[in-house]
């Protein structure tokens, strides 16, 4: 599990707390229920308002499925199994596509677009046709990716502008109430900056870094996908297994623990 998002936000709001109680800050004059429903809810109903209620759900399923992120080691069962596959096709012939295709793992969202290539090898289409329908399969996963990532952008804009306008709103309440005793006047100033705290800090330490992770997924997820292509492109060529397996090495290259699984894959 990809765990270094919580650990960032922990790290980040830990030191932002620790350097406020260095300074001689109180920790509990930062939890004001009334800043956090500001901020929060005015960037959720901003947020609901720009995009589609479907893209905004699905932003949050995709935030969660970056907790796996595809590595070295998803990309060599991927691997493996396409050159399972290609083993089998240039055995027993495109007829053993109709069983590999029914099998449980190609039903999975990650492998739809290897069943999708296999179901186009079936039909018997040319190989820029495969090619040019996969590719396009590709595309709109990566656009889809954007549109999801720009969620959590867009409520990292917002974010700031809601805790401002918190802030505004307290100031205005702190000034109607008349300029009492000064001691009073300032503590319910300092206080009405909360929001502005809230909203500046939940887009840095935890709007841009999903966002961040959400892109991170789709560049990886987008090169297990050109692995697909390649292996199916491949198959319909009639590659042989050992070349499939040097070529599609290449890309364990992109992984950062890929070395070991790229030097065994060229020397085979």
């Amino acid at each position: 599990m990809e765990i270094s998002l919580f650990i960032g936000i922990v790290l980040g709001l830990g030191a932002l707390i620790a350097g406020f109680l260095m300074e001689g800050g109180k920790l509990v004059s930062l939890m004001l229920l009334s800043p956090f429903i500001i901020v929060v809810g005015g960037t959720i109903g901003a947020t609901i308002a720009s995009y589609p209620l479907k893209d905004i759900l699905r932003a949050f399923k995709t935030a969660g499925q970056t907790l796996k992120q595809p590595n070295s080691s998803s990309t060599k069962q991927l691997i493996d199994r396409i050159l399972e596959i290609s083993k089998t096709l240039r055995t027993n012939g495109i007829v053993s596509l109709d069983s590999i295709v029914k099998e449980a793992d190609l039903q999975k969202e990650e492998l739809l677009l290897l069943k999708e290539g296999l179901v186009l090898l079936q039909d018997g289409r040319e190989t820029e046709d495969i090619q040019y329908v996969m590719e396009s399969e590709l595309n709109s996963f990566t656009r889809q990716k954007a549109v999801e990532a720009g969620v959590f952008e867009s409520a990292a804009g917002y974010s700031p502008t809601m805790g401002v306008i918190g802030t505004v709103m307290s100031l205005v309440v702190v000034l109607a109430a008349g300029f009492g005793d000064s001691a009073e006047l300032a503590r319910k100033i300092s206080t009405a900056f909360i929001a502005t705290l809230y909203g500046v800090s939940f887009a840095n330490l935890i709007y841009l870094p999903i966002a961040n992770k959400i892109k991170l997924y789709a560049k990886k997820s987008q090169i297990q996908r050109e692995i697909i292509i390649d292996g199916v492109s491949m198959m319909s060529k009639g590659t042989n297994v050992r070349s499939m397996e040097n070529e599609l090495a290449m890309y364990y290259q992109a992984f950062p623990d890929g070395i070991r699984h790229y030097k065994a894959g060229i020397e085979n």
